[in-house]
């Protein structure tokens, strides 16, 4: 699901279309229906790319960092929704396990092993 940005279309509609993926939309001029992605966009702004803008001009070098915060992001940064616990650190605690079995990244594989 993604807002009705020009962003969000070409490549990226088309990727979507070739995998067998529905591009859904949230209603224009409603982003209360995205919350959690609209926050995630505001912390990864105010906290990332707001002190690395020289760093975003270089697509690998943007990439590599928005990669590295990501990962910092999910595994190092305390939530307060999550009682000041990384979400890594909460799912180890609470028994869970991550459904995720890889993440691709331009630069990196990461294998996401299963936590009990």
């Amino acid at each position: 699901q993604s807002d009705n940005g020009s962003e969000n279309l070409g490549v990226f509609d088309r990727q979507l279309e070739a995998d067998g993926i529905p591009h859904l939309f949230i209603y224009p001029r409603c982003p209360q229906i995205n919350t959690f992605i609209e926050r995630y966009n505001r912390t990864i702004q105010e906290e990332c790319l707001d002190y690395h803008l020289d760093e975003l001009i270089n697509l690998k070098q943007g990439n590599q960092l928005l990669v590295d915060w990501n990962i910092y992001y999910n595994t190092k940064r305390r939530h307060h929704s999550l009682g000041l616990k990384s979400p890594i650190d909460y799912l180890i605690e609470q028994g869970g396990m991550s459904h995720k079995s890889l993440t691709y990244t331009l630069h990196r594989l990461f294998v996401q092993i299963p936590l009990y």
